[in-house]
Formats: C-alpha cells, sequence, structure tokens
C-alpha cells in the first residue's frame, strides 16, 4: 500500500476483509503509520528507509503480489536519508512534472499542496511488486498527466488497472456491512483538523464489536 491517508487505510481494511496475509504500508507520517500499524499492517517509513529496499528484504527479494497506489500527483519526494539516495529518476525530472501537473502553482487556501515528486509513487509501485504481479492505481492524477514508466511494466510482465471508484457499485453492499456492525469507519485517520470542525456535526458511529 502505497499511501496511509485515509484511502490507504481504507483500502488496508478492504485487503485483510479480503484474506490478504501481509499488508505492507509506506508512508512519511508517523500518525497514519500507527494507524496502519494498528490494523495488522506492517508500516515502512519512506523518511528513514528506503522503501524499494525495505520490500526487497521483507519478501525474500520477490516483492510483493499487488500494489495499491493511493497517493497520486501529490507525492512528495524524501529529503534525506536512504530513500532521497535512490529516487528512481533525477530532481530534474519531478520538478518537470510538478510544472506540467500543476502550473500555477498551490491552489485555494493551502488544502491542496502540489507534489513535489508526482510521479514517484507510480514509479515506486513498480519497482516493489513481484514480476507478473499487479498494480491497481487509485491516487488522482490529471488527464495529461504522461510520466509513466510502461517500459518497466511490460518487460516485468506486469497487469495495471487504474480508475475513479464506482460508487454505485460498492456504497450498498458498504453501508450494509456498517449497518451489521462487520465494518465501521473506526481504524481509519480521519484529518478532523483540515475539516473546519465539521467532523463535529457527524453523528457518533459506535466501533463494531
Amino acid at each position: 500500500m502505497l499511501g496511509a491517508g485515509v484511502v490507504g487505510q481504507c483500502a488496508v481494511a478492504s485487503a485483510k476483509r479480503q484474506g490478504a496475509s501481509r499488508v505492507l504500508v509506506v508512508d512519511d507520517h508517523a500518525d497514519r503509520l500507527a494507524v496502519a500499524r494498528a490494523q495488522n499492517a506492517e508500516p515502512i517509513d519512506f523518511g528513514v528507509e528506503d522503501p524499494v529496499a525495505a520490500v526487497c528484504e521483507l519478501t525474500g527479494g520477490i516483492g510483493v503480489d499487488r500494489v495499491i497506489e493511493a497517493v497520486g500527483v501529490d507525492a512528495q519526494r524524501p529529503h534525506s536519508g536512504p530513500a532521497a539516495a535512490e529516487l528512481p529518476v533525477d530532481t530534474g525530472t519531478f520538478e518537470a512534472e510538478r510544472g506540467a501537473a500543476a502550473p500555477e502553482g498551490n491552489t485555494g487556501d493551502g488544502q491542496w499542496l502540489v507534489g513535489d515528486a508526482p510521479s514517484l509513487a507510480l514509479r515506486w509501485a513498480v519497482n516493489v511488486v513481484a514480476k507478473a504481479g499487479s498494480i491497481g492505481i487509485v491516487g488522482v492524477y490529471p488527464p495529461d498527466f504522461d510520466a509513466f514508466p510502461i517500459g518497466a511494466v511490460t518487460n516485468r510482465n506486469l497487469t495495471v488497472q487504474g480508475g475513479n471508484c464506482n460508487h454505485r457499485r460498492y456504497v450498498p453492499g458498504l453501508l450494509g456491512r456498517i449497518a451489521r456492525r462487520r465494518s465501521g469507519p473506526h481504524p481509519v485517520h480521519h484529518p478532523a483538523r483540515r475539516a473546519g470542525g465539521g467532523h463535529r456535526c457527524l453523528p457518533a458511529v459506535r466501533p463494531a464489536p
């Protein structure tokens, strides 16, 4: 799992419910990684270690069967530590990507910050998945974003699928699980401090037994 925000945490819970024996989660926010650990996932802090090397070591050099890329164009690169020394492309390439993806820079009141390495999560995904493995992209990219390591994908026989969530298909079943107390939003990290207090208007949800 690349990215331990709300989407990534939901993907961890989904993977566990679908029978994943191990889930590795890559991020650099300690609070997010703590939530992932609470879901019995194995955290990898890319601010401390190189995630590609870490996944290689944890999987005996094979790589993971499946990767969920839950970061998107907002990806931030490490600026120190082993991962900073092992970036898949140079910083000039990332800067060119950022200029193309968001030529106007940060927008609005700062709720969205332009990533300084827009393709990093995609490149890490290709590097940590096993040969003939699969990558699911749920991170958001603008329509004209074209930085993708297609050569590595084809040479490693990878399957890649991406797109926006088909909410109409999945929401009824998810609501049913919550109603039956088989699932709930309690394990997921909510950045409520950014919500302007709106979360206080939501009804209380008791943890599922």
